[in-house]
């Protein structure tokens, strides 16, 4: 993964031919022009999403990032831009782990995508670009659910509606799904499939007037009840 990071230095006239991982490469740094930053990115990177908000007007980030079964991540970003390339610096990240990442921005300046390198690995990573004005994302980023004695937290992919569950219970087995959420008006509809346990439902719920709320009822395959959900954004 090491080979991208280094290939894609030597291919622009932007970064230094041997790149430093604390600094910023100089020609960035003195060559960086205006570009519009957006509001929010929400980034895949590998199993993990992620949300990056940014500080008002400034360069500066903070990031969350989130995967099913493991503690969120915190760090924060700031971002380099010289015409169609992005530079951006991960620190004070949670987990130890700071990074750099290098990538370009698409033709509709609303996705960017490269690859990072961190104190410990590296790899891919895509965003998609939210500007003020834009329509609201009510899908958020995660999905705090409770049903009955189960809790279970679900993590969406990227941009999608596609989710990543996980239920969990004092003294029983883990379960994980896949889930496919649709939300039209204030209802909900949501698919649970690939359950590990071959307990397959359907979910139909209410959406606060907040937008951050869900209450309603599943069907399974075997059995229902009752559930409610917080959403993180």
């Amino acid at each position: 993964m090491y080979n991208n990071w280094y290939s894609y230095y030597y291919g622009n006239p932007y970064y230094p031919e041997t790149p430093f991982y604390e600094a910023v490469p100089t020609n960035i740094a003195y060559a960086q022009q205006p570009f519009d930053l957006g509001q929010r990115w929400i980034v895949q990177e590998g199993g993990w999403q992620a949300i990056w908000t940014r500080r008002g007007n400034s360069n500066v980030f903070d990031g969350r990032w989130s995967m099913a079964g493991q503690r969120d991540i915190t760090a924060v970003l700031t971002m380099y831009t010289s015409g169609n390339f992005v530079f951006i610096e991960r620190r004070n990240s949670s987990d130890g782990n700071n990074c750099n990442y290098s990538g370009t921005f698409g033709r509709d300046r609303r996705t960017a995508s490269g690859t990072n390198i961190c104190n410990r690995g590296g790899g891919n990573w895509s965003a998609v670009i939210e500007r003020r004005g834009q329509p609201q994302d009510r899908l958020g980023r995660r999905w705090d659910v409770q049903e009955g004695a189960w809790r279970a937290v679900w993590i969406r992919r990227g941009n999608s509606n596609v989710f990543d569950g996980r239920w969990t219970q004092p003294g029983q087995r883990d379960i994980t799904a896949v889930l496919t959420i649709t939300i039209e008006g204030n209802n909900v509809r949501v698919q649970r499939r690939n359950s590990s346990d071959g307990n397959n439902c359907t979910y139909r719920g209410t959406l606060s007037s907040n937008g951050r709320t869900v209450t309603g009822q599943f069907t399974c395959d075997r059995g229902g009840g009752n559930w409610s959900a917080t959403i993180i954004r």
